[in-house]
């Protein structure tokens, strides 16, 4: 996954696979029901974020995904 520059600042930390299993196992205190967000092959640990900053997030992560699959098509065989 490619970051631009327009990808706004977030509060969700990048985690591993199995710490996202162990936060979803125990649950613990959170702002939403959302404690993990997968994309791709990446997990973050979004305990700390309103449903707004979420939601948020994961469209930024979208954005950054079409940005980087519209420049691998542009480029030349």
């Amino acid at each position: 996954m490619c970051y631009t520059h327009d990808m706004r600042y977030h509060k969700a930390v990048e985690i591993t696979r199995p710490e996202a299993d162990s936060i979803i196992a125990i649950g613990g205190v959170s702002l939403t029901d959302t404690v993990v967000i997968s994309h791709g092959d990446k997990w973050y640990d979004v305990r700390s974020m309103t449903r707004a900053e979420c939601e948020a997030f994961v469209a930024d992560l979208a954005r950054a995904e079409i940005i980087t699959q519209d420049a691998q098509l542009r480029l030349p065989n």
